[in-house]
């Protein structure tokens, strides 16, 4: 049975990575910083290897000891960046010379406004500063591949379902303010993917990547406004439109991120990996999300 190691299996995309993996019949540790966490990874099925993202010594035996590595994992802080660089460059040093598969969670920001037609992975960096580090570390983790590492990029787009993410977090504070916000004019386009069809790419990814692979993962792209009026309807929500000075001191650095105009193509997963999202559509995701809550009442 191979072994999983991934970076956080108690996160939003690495819960999802987790359970995706778990069900393909790999057997999943990851690093647990709270007992907190460690309890819910045993809940999960996942061995809990205690340590701290900050201090690779804690982690990189489980590192060596994996048949595949996958870094998921955020400080969340000022510090994301250094941190970040720090567990690809550890990473990236105990696995030369062994064969051993690394997959790097990216993100798509890191590409900028991309203008009006679909755009795949040779697109040019123009990262938003607060994603600045990502272009780097994917080179470096691309590099890894000529280092007997087969190493990975995976770059989600906005990810909806469940009850964490970006979305979600939209979701409540529509529901709590009763506006559902979008940075004006809202025709700029977000790409967007289910949370469980990203999960199976990842195990597409273990299974078939060539090493020094990028894959964006994509599955429908909306106009912003068209995102806010289908939270709106869900949670009885006024469409809000920001304009961009308001939106800086409402949406923080989200403001850059959410007008940023991408329609990203997912092709290179679909013809290399066989990646066919299958998983409700936005639309029908929060409208599912919508007769749910309406039955509970």
């Amino acid at each position: 049975m191979a072994k999983v190691f991934l970076t956080n299996a108690s996160g939003y995309i690495g819960t999802a990575v987790a359970k995706a993996a778990l069900t393909k019949g790999y057997e999943v540790s990851a690093l647990a910083r709270s007992e907190e966490s460690a309890n819910k990874l045993k809940q999960l099925g996942v061995k809990p290897v205690k340590g701290d993202l900050k201090q690779p010594e804690q982690y990189l035996d489980a590192v060596q000891a994996a048949d595949i590595v996958i870094h998921t994992a955020a400080t969340n802080d000022s510090d994301q960046g250094k941190y970040d660089t720090l567990t690809i460059d550890s990473i990236v040093n105990a696995l030369k010379g062994t064969d051993t598969t690394f997959l790097y969670t990216s993100g798509t920001w890191v590409l900028g406004d991309t203008g009006a037609n679909p755009v795949d992975e040779t697109q040019p960096y123009a990262s938003l500063p607060l994603v600045k580090f990502r272009e780097q570390n994917e080179q470096k983790v691309i590099d890894a591949a000529k280092h007997g590492i087969k190493s990975v990029v995976i770059r989600p787009v906005i990810v909806y379902g469940g009850n964490e993410g970006i979305i979600a977090n939209l979701l409540e504070q529509a529901a709590e303010v009763k506006k559902s916000v979008y940075v004006a004019p809202g025709q700029n386009y977000w790409s967007l993917v289910h949370i469980d069809d990203l999960a199976d790419l990842y195990v597409l990814a273990i299974e078939k990547a060539k090493a020094g692979s990028i894959y964006n993962a994509s599955s429908e792209y909306l106009q912003a406004k068209e995102v806010a009026e289908h939270i709106a309807q869900t949670t009885g929500a006024q469409p809000h439109a920001l304009e961009p000075e308001e939106a800086q001191q409402v949406l923080s650095f989200f403001a850059d991120a959410f007008a940023l105009d991408q329609k990203i193509s997912s092709e290179k997963a679909k013809r290399e990996l066989g990646w066919q999202p299958k998983a409700p559509k936005f639309a029908q995701e929060l409208a599912n999300r919508k007769t749910l809550t309406a039955g509970r009442t």
